[in-house]
């Protein structure tokens, strides 16, 4: 009998981490989303990696990153 085999567990997706948002004017947006001038928690995976560098380098948000 032929050995069957499990196939190897698939790495984990990278996940873009958690942020916290504020925006300099109210209503600025980025990736999509009107930011506020309160800060803003968006979970982990929220934004694509692409969206995250795009949003750090904004000088119009201040961009957190949540551990």
């Amino acid at each position: 009998m032929a050995e069957t085999k499990t196939p190897a567990a698939k790495p984990a997706k990278y996940e873009t981490p958690a942020l916290r948002i504020a925006a300099k004017a109210e209503g600025f947006r980025r990736a999509g989303i009107a930011h506020s001038l309160e800060p803003t928690d968006h979970k982990a995976g929220t934004f694509t990696a692409e969206q995250v560098e795009a949003l750090k380098a904004d000088p119009m948000l201040v961009v957190v990153e949540l551990g």
